[in-house]
């Protein structure tokens, strides 16, 4: 493959337990998802026994973290940063191998990661300064107190970014964390988490790996306090439920099934290369990129006929090739969900478009590549228009009047984030309210520079509960301590 790097022999990855190196009888092979005959990485895989050795280092260090000054655990989040930049080349390849994005998307990860401790680093000793209220009879402050241990479940699709988006603010607010990786990308963000950790004092991070019955006795540890997951719904259920156990408080973001309306004033040579971009990142594997495009009926034509155009310029390959600006999906189980609904909507009788170019066609099978597929002709109702794919496959829905278009957007059980495309954007901005999501853009489906700094992010219905980033995403991680003192005590006696 063009540009391609030679096979190192496999990494063999630890689990890390009160800032020890942990090793396992049982290792799991981690496969290169573009090359599967490429083993990245042999991963130590955990027992209930690890869990609890885990949550039980967690929880002692959890005593003397707490006590430790906001401003000095700012330092050490901004030091933890430090080092997630000097290691970052190295990480951003790791990523590619394991994950099958491109480079330029796994770089993007690894800076979202240390970012994600600056920011909470950034806000921490504002947010956390306690509230006074007086009077002549009371004093009365509320101080934001950390909740303890936290139990975090990170994906494969933006490992970095998303483990740190829950490390920086856990540990921001004084509680001590443990991290569970996803088994389908272990490997570069377990690294990153043992450099963060090695900054910290012992047992502040922990990292387990291992299977969902590892997942399900970390969530369910009596002495794990708050839950951070982020995933697919159906696993959100499940976590949701383990968590009610013992009352933890949860945060879940899930799956979304993301609507983009382009309404009957847009002009579909401006905005859909605007929106193909929100189509495809990362293969399509995003929680929130666009799954689903509502298009007024008269602009049907142009608007297909401008997504085969842009999609059909695409170089499917390998993530670490040059060449490529689109990698494979990341495993066997997504890979056949995303082919059954593509073969179901061909077998329904809508209008199928496998676009872009293989690149190295000979290799083809031995990784989960797939072409990017533009579906037009299903009704609302179809299997690929109410399913979030997470891959790259995206339906065009056809709509006669704008209400139609609204209910179609909002009628389903998803709520994680939309978007609206038009050439009037005041007029985009008054129908953003309309959206039943957490999130809304206009003329774009992505952050901006002020949106970093003020759009909490997360979703409503069953895409999730509680929000990231912001002051918002902090609050997720304290409690409110009330504390009531009466100025005088009467002294009369019986």
């Amino acid at each position: 493959m063009g540009g391609m790097m030679k096979e190192a022999s496999p990494m063999q990855l630890p689990m890390l337990i009160d800032g020890q190196a942990v090793s396992s009888d049982s290792v799991l092979p981690v496969r290169d998802p573009g090359r599967l005959d490429d083993i990245v990485g042999l991963v130590a895989q955990g027992t209930a026994q690890h869990v609890d050795k885990a949550v039980g280092a967690a929880l002692v260090a959890f005593r003397s973290w707490r006590k430790v000054a906001t401003a000095q655990r700012v330092q050490y989040l901004l030091e933890a940063a430090e080092k997630l930049d000097a290691i970052a080349p190295d990480l951003a390849v790791t990523l590619v191998r394991e994950q099958g994005m491109l480079l330029r998307e796994t770089q993007r990860d690894v800076r979202n990661g240390a970012r994600a401790l600056r920011e909470a680093a950034g806000m921490a000793e504002d947010f956390l300064r306690a509230e006074q209220y007086e009077d002549d009879e009371a004093l009365v402050r509320v101080e934001k107190v950390p909740r303890g241990v936290v139990a975090a479940l990170v994906p494969w699709n933006a490992p970095m970014g998303l483990a740190m988006g829950k490390v920086g603010p856990a540990l921001a607010t004084g509680n001590t964390i443990v991290v569970k990786p996803s088994e389908f990308a272990p490997l570069g963000v377990s690294q990153a988490l043992m450099a963060v950790a090695a900054c910290l004092p012992p047992g502040v991070v922990n990292v387990l790996h291992g299977d969902a019955q590892v997942g399900a006795a970390l969530v369910r540890h009596p002495q794990v306090r708050k839950v951070s997951f982020t995933g697919g719904t159906r696993t959100g259920r499940a976590v949701m439920a383990a968590a009610a156990e013992t009352i933890k408080n949860i945060g879940l973001e899930l799956g979304g099934n993301d609507p983009a309306i382009v309404l009957d004033d847009a002009d579909p040579d401006v905005v859909v290369p605007e929106i193909v971009k929100g189509v495809f990142p990362r293969s399509g594997q995003v929680c929130y990129a666009i799954k689903r495009v509502y298009v007024p009926r008269k602009l049907m034509p142009s608007v297909l006929d401008a997504f085969v155009g842009i999609v059909g310029r695409y170089r499917v390959g390998h993530g670490l090739d040059p060449r490529a600006t689109f990698g494979p999906v990341n495993n066997r189980p997504q890979f056949d969900i995303v082919r059954g609904l593509i073969e179901r909507s061909r077998q329904a009788g809508a209008k199928v478009y496998e676009l872009g170019t293989a690149l190295d066609p000979d290799s083809w099978n031995n990784g989960f590549y797939m072409l990017p597929t533009v579906v037009a002709g299903l009704d609302a109702g179809a299997e690929l228009v109410v399913s979030e794919q997470f891959g790259p496959v995206i339906p065009l829905v056809a709509y006669d009047g704008l209400e139609q278009a609204l209910q179609m957007a909002n009628d389903t059980e998803f709520g994680l984030a939309s978007s609206i495309w038009t050439g009037d954007p005041e007029r985009g901005l008054e129908l953003a309210s309309q959206i039943e999501a957490g999130v809304t853009f206009v003329n774009s489906h992505g952050r901006t520079a002020l949106g970093d700094r003020h759009m909490p992010f997360g979703g409503i219905k069953q895409s999730g509960i509680g929000r990231v980033r912001t002051q918002v995403g902090l609050s997720e991680y304290i409690e409110y301590h009330a504390i009531s003192m009466r100025r005088q005590v009467s002294g009369e006696r019986a």
